[in-house]
């Protein structure tokens, strides 16, 4: 096995989603939340997955899975407890191209769903790899602590003092001709570029403690003043 770890936008991508009970469950709510554009195929259907279908949020095909239901899908999820089936639906898929995921049948997957913790935006995925359930969600549950309210008010300024450097970078990059098309739009030798490890030394520890006192400006001024963007833009030297 070879997993490359991978966040994937799911805005209105066809999902085929095989079965309709318990895991089928698991699964419809959070490729919801994502934005999928889900299609179950069940003859039965437990009362959580029917009130989804009910509710006009996802498709059903009320019957047992046929071969060419995997058409128009771009991806495939597969929630029953046959062997057989997770097998012909997998081989289908690979023969499309279409990724599938067959749960706890990691012979079957051409990808597996981490442990997923999330607050907010911030999302942290663990994973064994399929080898121990137990561990993923004991980190999973590890990671859900360590996801307090100040981390997440931090994640937020964070991206909002972000936004504040992509608009000062495009006034330095509006008068420079060696700027490029974004990422990363200012050149390699911008003085006005911040380099990650900046980013890293201003995420400061007192950061924190501003935050969980709800002294959010003094927070943003001072993340400002660490990454040197309350400063007028330098030039850039000529050769």
């Amino acid at each position: 096995m070879g997993y490359y770890p991978i966040f994937v936008e799911m805005e209105h991508r066809r999902v085929l989603l095989v079965g309709g009970g318990n895991v089928a469950r698991e699964k419809i709510g959070k490729l919801l939340d994502a934005g999928a554009d889900v299609t179950v195929v069940a003859p039965e259907l437990s009362p959580e997955v029917r009130e989804y279908v009910e509710s006009g949020r996802v498709h059903l095909l009320a019957r047992p899975y046929r071969h060419g239901d995997i058409e128009g899908s771009e991806m495939v999820f597969v929630a029953t407890n046959d062997g057989a089936v997770n097998g012909e639906i997998a081989d289908e898929a690979r023969a499309h191209g279409v990724w599938v995921n067959a749960a706890d049948d990691a012979s079957n997957c051409d990808f597996i769903l981490p442990s997923l913790a999330t607050r907010g935006t911030i999302a942290i995925a663990t994973s064994t790899a399929g080898t121990s359930p137990a561990l993923a969600r004991w980190l999973r549950e590890r990671m859900e602590e360590f996801l307090t309210d100040d981390v997440v008010a931090l994640g937020d300024l964070l991206a909002e003092t972000r936004k504040l450097v992509r608009v000062r970078d495009r006034e330095c990059a509006d008068g420079c001709s060696l700027a490029r098309t974004p990422p990363p739009l200012l050149c390699e030798t911008c003085p006005n570029r911040i380099q990650p490890d900046r980013w890293q030394q201003a995420i400061g520890d007192d950061l924190l403690p501003l935050l969980h006192r709800g002294e959010h400006e003094q927070a943003k001024q001072q993340l400002i003043h660490a990454l040197g963007i309350d400063q007028p833009l330098l030039a850039r030297a000529t050769p």
